[in-house]
């Protein structure tokens, strides 16, 4: 396995699944060795992500055939399962986050796909969630993902239901870091005390906080899928303490005409 994962091996497999001029054969053969290789020796993922972009899986995954997608989410997963293995994810993920295509694509893959895309598909919408917040409203604020995963709750083939369980999993768990950095947000707004604090928690102009993605938590809160495992003791406490912190201010302006007409 050492030296089928080898660097000249790995390129030469990277050359011919890109190769356009290529039969369309021996291409697909190309990926799926390639998944192979990542999949019995991890680290030689690197490897691959140096020949075949994020960028250029995306595409497959947009363009390509069933195969191809398939191909893409593997190594798209198996990257983002080794990201400890680069020293900077992020600048990896910023090409996915920029084509366009790419969530529509993967909802059309967890509404429509096989089960083998549905579930990779699944995986990959957790993985992104869990590596930033950034894609958390592109999946969660509307209702088109949550209504189709609260319908494979349904799912009778067990490889879906795997996915499926990991894919809440991982969503589920990210929830209490979530409210951890909203409550930390409005505390820095309220602690300022400066004009208009009130109205800065309800702005829609707030990039530079996370308070915009709290519906997130209420979209879930909403899911038959996600409800019960959202909702621990923990996150009511965090939810009950973020309430009393909001309350605070129109409380404050509630009480303040009893107090000068005291003088």
């Amino acid at each position: 396995m050492g030296r089928l994962s080898s660097q000249y091996v790995i390129s030469n497999l990277c050359y011919i699944y890109r190769a356009s001029g290529k039969q369309e054969s021996m291409r697909l053969t190309a990926g799926s060795c390639l998944v192979r290789l990542v999949r019995f020796n991890p680290p030689s993922i690197q490897l691959v992500i140096e020949k075949l972009s994020f960028k250029d899986l995306a595409s497959a995954l947009v363009k390509g055939s069933p195969r191809e997608q398939q191909i893409s989410l593997n190594l798209l997963n198996m990257a983002m399962l080794g990201s400890h293995m680069f020293t900077n994810i992020g600048r990896y993920l910023v090409s996915l986050a920029e084509d366009k295509n790419l969530i529509p694509s993967l909802l059309g893959l967890v509404e429509q796909g096989s089960e083998v895309l549905r579930g990779k598909a699944l995986v990959l919408v957790a993985l992104l969630c869990k590596h930033g917040r950034r894609w958390l409203p592109h999946f969660f604020c509307s209702q088109k993902l949550l209504s189709v995963v609260d319908r494979l709750g349904k799912e009778k083939d067990a490889y879906v239901r795997q996915c499926l369980d990991a894919f809440v999993h991982i969503v589920a768990s990210s929830i209490p870091g979530l409210l951890d950095i909203i409550t930390g947000d409005v505390q820095q707004m309220m602690g300022g005390r400066r004009q208009g604090h009130i109205s800065a928690l309800t702005s829609r102009s707030a990039p530079k906080t996370s308070i915009h993605l709290f519906p997130v938590v209420l979209h879930l809160l909403g899911t038959s899928t996600f409800k019960h495992k959202v909702v621990t003791p923990q996150v009511l406490r965090q939810l009950a303490n973020l309430i009393k912190l909001v309350e605070t201010p129109f409380q404050v302006c509630a009480t303040q005409p009893l107090y000068l007409l005291s003088f």
